[in-house]
C-alpha cells in the first residue's frame, strides 16, 4: 500500500513549496518590520498560561493554525523550511496531484499542528513563553513520510528517532541548552502516525 520509495527533494509540489516559501516571507517581514513581527506574535502565537481559548484579535482559533508560520530564529526558519520540502513533500505525493488530495494534505499537517499545540498547552499549561513554529505540523508529516515510504515499518523507522530525542528534551527540562517544544512535536508526530493512513484513504484519488 505504501511501498516505493519517494524521492526527498526532487520534483517538490507546488503546496509544501509554497509553505516553505510561506515561512520565509512571513519572517522576512517580521524581522524587517517590528510592528508587524508583534503584531504576527499577537495573532499567532500560542501561550499555553493563557489556557484553550486565549484571546487573539482573530478569535482564540488562529493561534492554532497561525503557529505554524512563525519562527524564533534563523536556524528554526531554515530547519522547518528543508523539512517542509522533504517530509511535507513526501506526506503530499501520495495524495495526488489534485484538489481533492491538496485538501487531504492541508487538513492532515493543520490537524497535526492543532494536535501538538494542544499537547503543549496540556503538558505545559502554566507555560508563559510563547510557542511557535511549524515543527508541530511537521511532526506529523515526518510519521506520515515513514508511512509512504515503507508502511508502518517506515513510520516506526522515521518517528521513533524523533520521538526519542524529544523524550531526552523531556527528561532533561530546563537543562536543555535550547528552547524546544517536545511535547508540540510529540503531540503531532502522535497525530500524523495514527491518522495519516485515514486521511489518505479519504482524499487520495488511488482510494476513491
Amino acid at each position: 500500500m505504501y511501498r516505493g520509495r519517494q524521492p526527498i527533494f526532487n520534483n517538490i509540489p507546488r503546496l509544501p513549496l509554497g509553505f516553505a516559501i510561506s515561512f520565509v516571507v512571513v519572517f522576512v517581514i517580521g524581522a524587517l518590520i517590528p510592528q508587524l513581527n508583534y503584531l504576527f506574535l499577537t495573532v499567532g502565537a500560542i501561550v499555553p498560561a493563557y489556557g484553550l481559548g486565549q484571546a487573539s484579535p482573530l478569535g482564540f482559533w488562529s493561534p492554532y493554525l497561525l503557529h505554524v508560520f512563525l519562527h524564533g530564529g534563523l536556524m528554526h526558519l531554515v530547519f522547518n523550511s528543508m523539512a517542509m520540502l522533504a517530509f511535507g513533500a513526501a506526506t503530499y505525493r501520495p495524495f495526488g496531484a489534485s484538489t481533492k488530495g491538496a485538501v487531504g494534505f492541508l487538513l492532515f499537517f493543520f490537524f497535526c499542528s492543532v494536535s501538538g499545540a494542544l499537547f503543549q498547552i496540556v503538558v505545559a499549561p502554566n507555560l508563559l513563553a510563547p510557542v511557535i513554529g511549524a515543527s508541530t505540523g511537521l511532526s506529523g508529516c515526518l510519521a506520515a513520510a515513514g508511512w509512504a515510504d515503507g508502511g508502518a515499518r517506515g513510520m516506526l523507522r522515521y518517528a521513533l528517532p524523533w520521538a526519542g530525542f524529544n523524550i531526552l528534551l523531556a527528561v532533561l527540562g530546563s537543562f536543555s541548552p535550547i528552547p524546544i517544544s517536545w511535547a508540540g512535536h510529540i503531540g503531532g508526530l502522535l497525530a500524523g502516525a495514527l491518522t495519516y493512513p485515514l486521511f489518505l484513504a479519504a482524499f487520495s484519488r488511488r482510494h476513491s
